[in-house]
């Protein structure tokens, strides 16, 4: 609106000094012109009258140079009439130039200023899609898109986070048949395959292993794998080789590269026939009547520990029905997620309790989680977490 208030200023403040320019000056010269010619014509007749008592001039000249003054005179006014007519012909085109003034500026307003669909109404903002609505929708994107290999992908990851386990095997072969030579597919079907049998190796993994390794030996999540592999059969100088490949290929500080040193000092641990350390952390939890009421008791209630720094990776979790949690849960190596990452492995960690309808891996709408303070993994310890 302030905008709209300067331009109309501007316009009345231009129309005010139009009108000052084309009328205000050019009557105020007209009116004295008139009264300069009257008294100039007053003051000739006065000297004639002067002169003719004096017996300067006689009646005939008297007589002839006041004709003169009067006609000079009646010259002089019908030219001020003029100018006063032509006063008022100003002022119909200052009428005009007023009318017109707002509209041509008002036109040159609207085409400088930039353009914009104002028609259109903002689109108020959506709420994220649900992981069962995600999948509905790649599959309708597929009935007419069939050959889009990175939506089956996709597709297959979106199923396994929902727990289906079967459909989503179908999705990344799908994948897998239109395009057997991606190296990320490749590891992506093999690890889900392993995470599905419950970290056992299948023929089919192993066969992705092998493919992945041809076309991209050196990548370190296919070296990872395969290193897995080996210690799966024990042969620990393989998977060493294995995964001292891929911890060069990865770049100093990185994640990946810091679990990989761990992996390998437990591996050397293990070939010398040390014994690993275990340890374990209790947690208890207590959740409020309102948050149970809320709930479906056929929801999942998931209590895991990560990282303090680092990957928000679950190092070792529990996945308990609500129906079925007695409070209280004790987390230990066997609880790893991965082999060779076990708990014992980590110093300072953070539990995490997050109730969740689907017990996915991703957080999804509606879940709630509840993060302890940094704990130390060599304290044993046990702690209480309320989730109201």
């Amino acid at each position: 609106m302030s905008l709209y208030l300067w331009f109309a200023l501007m316009v009345i403040t231009s129309s005010i000094w139009i009108i000052w320019f084309l009328y205000r000056p050019l009557k105020s010269n007209a009116m004295n012109l008139e009264g300069s010619n009257i008294a100039l014509g007053k003051q000739k007749l006065l000297e004639l009258e002067q002169d003719l008592h004096q017996n300067l001039i006689d009646e005939k000249q008297f007589n002839q140079a006041k004709e003169e003054i009067a006609t000079t005179l009646a010259i002089e006014l019908q030219q001020v009439s003029n100018i006063q007519n032509n006063a008022n012909d100003n002022t119909w085109v200052l009428i005009l130039i007023l009318a017109l003034l707002p509209v041509m500026s008002i036109g040159v307003y609207q085409y400088l200023t930039p353009k914009s669909n104002m028609s259109q109404p903002l689109k108020s903002t959506e709420k994220p899609l649900s992981l069962e609505q995600s999948a509905n929708k790649i599959v309708q994107y597929l009935q007419t898109n069939k050959y889009d290999y990175e939506a089956w992908k996709m597709l297959g990851l979106t199923y396994f986070e929902l727990g289906n386990l079967d459909l989503s095997i179908e999705a990344y072969e799908k994948a897998y048949q239109i395009n057997p030579k991606n190296p990320r597919l490749l590891v992506e079907y093999a690890s889900m395959m392993i995470s599905a049998s419950d970290n056992q190796f299948s023929d089919k993994s192993v066969k992705l292993i092998k493919q992945a390794l041809e076309v991209e030996p050196n990548a370190p999540d296919v070296l990872y794998l395969a290193g897995m592999f080996a210690v799966s059969q024990r042969d620990f100088n393989l998977a060493k080789g294995l995964w001292q490949r891929a911890l060069n290929a990865l770049p100093e500080g990185s994640i990946g590269r810091v679990a990989l040193v761990n992996i390998l000092s437990e591996l050397e641990a293990v070939e010398g026939g040390q014994d690993m350390p275990e340890h374990s952390i209790s947690v208890r939890v207590d959740v409020s009547n309102e948050v149970l009421k809320s709930r479906s008791r056929e929801g999942f209630i998931m209590i895991y520990v990560k990282s303090a720094k680092g990957s928000p990776m679950p190092i070792a979790i529990k996945k308990i029905k609500l129906k079925d949690f007695t409070g209280q849960v004790v987390l230990t190596d066997q609880d790893s997620v991965i082999q060779g990452n076990q708990l014992s492995r980590h110093d300072q960690v953070i539990a995490v309790v997050r109730i969740s309808a689907t017990g996915s891996a991703l957080l999804g709408v509606g879940d709630i989680q509840v993060f302890s303070k940094i704990i130390n993994v060599a304290d044993n310890p046990s702690i209480h977490l309320e989730v109201k």
